[in-house]
């Protein structure tokens, strides 16, 4: 087994993981070194870059499910 290790602008981070993603067998294994989001966004494209790679990558839940969520976490207070 190799290993490789790239370095992928943000522009095109969604795509390059994408890709990957296809190939993703038991002799192919993704280590991804993510970097941690914030939760302040400064423009509408930063939220269309995340919303898309959210998406791309199954990394998402409904509304139903956060705001579900969101009433535990207050009832356990």
């Amino acid at each position: 087994m190799h290993t490789m290790k790239l370095q992928v602008n943000e522009s095109m981070y969604s795509q390059v993981l994408s890709f990957i993603n296809q190939f993703q067998t038991n002799e192919v294994n993704l280590v991804e070194d993510t970097k941690q989001e914030d939760y302040i966004v400064s423009s509408v494209e930063e939220v269309q870059r995340r919303v898309l790679h959210a998406e791309a990558n199954g990394n998402y839940i409904s509304a139903d499910e956060f705001f579900s969520g969101m009433d535990k976490k207050i009832e356990a207070l």
